[in-house]
């Protein structure tokens, strides 16, 4: 809802609600290497305890099923308002917006082990015993939400010199909701799943087995219990982002010119990450502060009616402030992943008008250039751990694909013909990195970019 535009005082009203509900099944299963290496560990963990018996695990794959429900829904209320003339100043105008912002997330999960029971094998001089079977596989199961409420400001000023320049400068709030990653599951029910074999074999262990006490009978070692809820959420983001940019047109409107520059702050920062071990998935976890700043510019020369270039650039300085990973772990100053630092566009475009009963109405082409990079895939930017071996750059280079179209159109009805990466050229377009149960070797997996494509599309567009 909006008023009239021709006024001095302009507004908008308006509203604005979602509502989602995934169901997320998720076959996980440890299978014949995996569980060498989980036997390997438990065996040393028994050896440091001075037991005199070995944990074997009963089966040779355990299977960690889950089902898991995420209903999440949302509502805004907001409101814009423009004062144009301002101070008596033809051309200057100033707007002020304000969102109301809701959003309920949560997560209902049951997940478990099946296939998690241990033998005891005892190995006590002069009192033989035989091998004691105990159930191992453990259960969880429950549900948590949260609640966000968020009030959002903007805040913008326009000048123009005249109906063919403007300068403007904004700042606005923006949010990003918390939420709960179903995917942490695998890793928290492995380590519940040690713990309910270790807890399961020390009831039905001898007295005395333990010389230095059962595990866990020491009492509490003073350090802070992290709770289940929040292992698996992370918190919302936020930022503040301020803009300064025009756009002037030259040449009898033949050429128009856009600019902007930028600097954002953002708190909380959530980005993605790759749980430890090949059993987990990607999670979201809260990565401290960030800036980004940089500029981009935007050029169109249009000659003649039916023919265009284009060339867009962007530059972008996205880093940590301040992002402690670990204890001894320190990104700070490092760049944001999956941020290009520069984006280029490009192009050019002709159409071509056919005569009135001519067989095709238009025939329209489209060339484009479209380069990015540097992308760093991880937080360390530059290096992996890996024992013996050099350091990996962990990114990818600036890259650049040429990608063209040809369509025709004939009343509501268009045939397209396309390439994309036309030269082939080869690049990545994701990487992560995984350690591996077996040998705690940390490996890289890479996927490749699209090669050379072509292909055709038909349209057809509703009362055009």
């Amino acid at each position: 809802m909006k008023s009239d535009s021709d006024r001095k005082y302009s507004w908008v009203w308006g509203v604005f609600g979602f509502y989602d509900h995934r169901e997320i099944d998720t076959p996980v299963a440890i299978k014949e290497d995996g569980m060498v290496a989980m036997q390997g560990h438990l065996d040393v963990a028994m050896q440091r305890m001075g037991a005199p018996l070995r944990i074997v695990y009963a089966n040779d794959r355990i299977d960690l099923p889950g089902i898991y429900t995420k209903p999440s829904r949302g509502a805004a209320l907001f409101h814009q308002s423009t004062l144009t003339d301002l101070f008596g100043l033809e051309g200057l105008s100033a707007t002020a917006g304000l969102r109301l912002d809701y959003e309920h997330t949560g997560i209902d999960f049951s997940t478990e082990s099946n296939g998690g029971d241990v033998n005891l094998v005892f190995n006590i001089p002069n009192r033989p015993m035989p091998p004691m079977f105990v159930e191992g596989d453990t259960l969880l199961q429950g549900n948590y939400s949260k609640d966000f409420w968020k009030v959002l400001p903007k805040f913008a000023l326009k000048y123009a010199f005249s109906p063919t320049s403007t300068i403007y400068l904004s700042a606005s709030k923006g949010y990003k909701t918390g939420g709960y990653n179903e995917q942490a599951f695998s890793k928290i029910l492995q380590s519940a799943l040690s713990a309910s074999i270790m807890l399961n074999a020390m009831s039905g262990m001898p007295p005395g087995m333990f010389p230095g006490g059962a595990p866990g009978s020491g009492g509490s070692n003073g350090s802070e219990t992290v709770t289940l809820e929040e292992q698996l959420s992370y918190d919302p983001e936020t930022s503040w982002s301020y803009e300064l940019g025009g756009r002037y047109e030259m040449l009898g409107n033949k050429l128009t010119l856009n600019y902007a520059l930028f600097y954002s702050r953002v708190n909380n920062i959530q980005i993605i990450q790759l749980e430890d071990q090949g059993t987990s998935g990607r999670t979201v976890k809260n990565a401290g502060t960030s800036d980004s700043k940089g500029f981009e510019l935007s050029l169109k020369y249009s000659p003649v009616r039916n023919f265009s270039l284009y060339a867009d650039y962007g530059f972008a300085d996205a880093r940590f402030v301040d992002y402690e990973a670990a204890e001894d772990v320190d990104y700070s100053g490092n760049y944001i992943p999956f941020a290009p630092r520069h984006t280029l566009s490009l192009g050019a475009g002709y159409v071509h008008q056919f005569g009135y009963g001519s067989f095709v109405d238009r025939l329209i082409a489209n060339i484009q250039y479209a380069g990015v990079g540097k992308i760093y895939w991880t937080e360390s930017n530059k290096t992996t751990p890996a024992a013996n071996e050099e350091a990996v750059a962990l990114y990818q280079p600036f890259y650049g694909l040429v990608n063209g179209t040809i369509a025709a159109e004939k009343g509501a009805f268009s045939l397209e013909f396309w390439v994309k990466n036309l030269f082939n050229t080869d690049y990545h377009s994701f990487l992560f990195e995984a350690s591996d149960m077996t040998t705690g070797k940390v490996n890289q997996f890479v996927q490749r970019g699209y090669p050379t494509r072509l292909g055709a599309t038909l349209r057809y567009t509703i009362d055009r």
